[in-house]
């Protein structure tokens, strides 16, 4: 049954053109009104008040009449100059100690508030951008909650629900632990909610890496705005992030390095990475004293899917360059501190685990002797 109804009128004796409908104390009442605009919005108003009543007047819950049952028990224990004390009383100054014990913000607030201290930290741009896109989803569903309510069964349902793979949930679990933490400290959130909750399993996946013959391929299809890049991503091993906002004032092919500047890099700390000889060689041919790398990222990525396709690579393995790099690296260096320093991985042990044993020395070899087919501009390097 319609609860407040809108009807348009004719004929009233007082020129009224719209009546609205509603229940008071179990009879059926109606007020009139000229417009239809101050019909609908004293309707909406009624409809409040109506949706308020119903929530004091509606039946006591289980939970709610065992918590009066105690509250007397309570009571009778109690001396008797307190047994003037009443239920609201109580409930009342519980409001006032959770007013008093935690900041009253939104999560939406808390998480601008983390991604703010972040920026000022000196984060990467592509850091604190990765963690605000992980919370948005749930910033859509929760952004207007207190953080002191949120509980770990909102944060498990968000995760059995979200419709994406175990791995981008076990990313937003990541990210709502750091916002939780953070509301920890602002004295928003009495604990955190997340660090009980679940946790996605995510299949470990195989390294995949490309083998030289392919490489090659690859190299010799890709054209020449995604060359340079390309061959970096491979023999330098750098994050396609990183590829992306890298310019050719920081890549010293007489010194023989590329600077990975701290605000291009994803842990924010600036690197050196040795260019071996056979990158240099690629790489001559295009070198410019300034200016992007890559025309754009757009451009780069499809130049890339167009060498894929012209190569006939139909298994592209993710990662696939920093992968290649870190593997037929260490098989030919046997060095897996050498190898963290030019990645920007923060453990050797972990890399020497992940990549140690898969490729052999002899293939590494090879690897590492991939070269233009035709240097006439590169005097100084012989052809492999």
């Amino acid at each position: 049954m319609q609860r407040v109804s809108v009807n348009k009128v004719n004929g009233h004796p007082q020129g009224y053109r719209w009546r609205v409908r509603y229940p008071e104390a179990g009879k059926r009442k109606q007020k009139f009104f000229m417009r239809k605009k101050d019909a609908e919005v004293w309707a909406e108003g009624k409809e409040d008040d109506l949706a308020d009543l119903g929530k004091k007047h509606a039946d006591i819950t289980d939970s709610e009449r065992r918590a009066i049952h105690a509250f007397r028990e309570l009571m009778e224990e109690l001396p008797d100059h307190m047994d003037e004390v009443s239920l609201e009383d109580v409930v009342k100054g519980y409001k006032e100690s959770i007013q008093r014990s935690y900041e009253p913000l939104t999560v939406e607030v808390v998480a601008d508030k983390l991604i703010t201290q972040l920026r000022a930290e000196g984060k990467s741009k592509a850091h604190t951008n990765s963690l605000e896109y992980r919370l948005n989803p749930f910033k859509e569903e929760y952004g207007d909650w207190l953080a002191a309510n949120a509980s770990t069964e909102i944060i498990d349902d968000f995760l059995t629900h979200a419709e994406v793979s175990p791995q981008t949930k076990l990313h937003y679990r990541q990210a709502l632990h750091q916002v939780f933490q953070h509301a920890i400290k602002l004295k928003a959130a009495p604990s955190n909610p997340v660090k009980d909750a679940m946790k996605p399993k995510v299949a470990k996946a195989e390294v995949g890496i490309l083998t030289p013959a392919q490489l090659s391929k690859l190299l010799t299809h890709a054209d020449d705005d995604t060359l340079p890049g390309l061959a970096i991503s491979f023999f330098a091993g750098l994050r396609r992030s990183e590829i992306e906002r890298l310019d050719w004032s920081e890549i010293d092919l007489d010194e023989g390095h590329i600077e990975v500047k701290s605000s291009k890099a994803k842990t924010a700390q600036r690197r050196l990475v040795p260019i071996p000889d056979n990158l240099k060689a690629w790489l001559l041919p295009h070198a410019q004293h300034e200016g992007s790398v890559v025309k754009s990222p757009a451009i780069w990525r499809g130049g890339i899917e167009d060498a894929r396709d012209a190569a006939k690579l139909k298994v592209w393995p993710h990662n696939a360059g920093r992968h290649s790099f870190a593997s037929y690296h260490l098989a030919h260096h046997q060095d897996a501190g050498s190898l963290a320093m030019s990645l920007g991985h923060p453990n050797p042990t972990m890399l020497y685990a992940h990549y140690r044993a898969l490729v052999t020395p002899k293939a590494a070899k090879t690897y590492w002797s991939i070269r233009p087919a035709e240097t006439s501009d590169i005097v100084s390097i012989a052809t492999g």
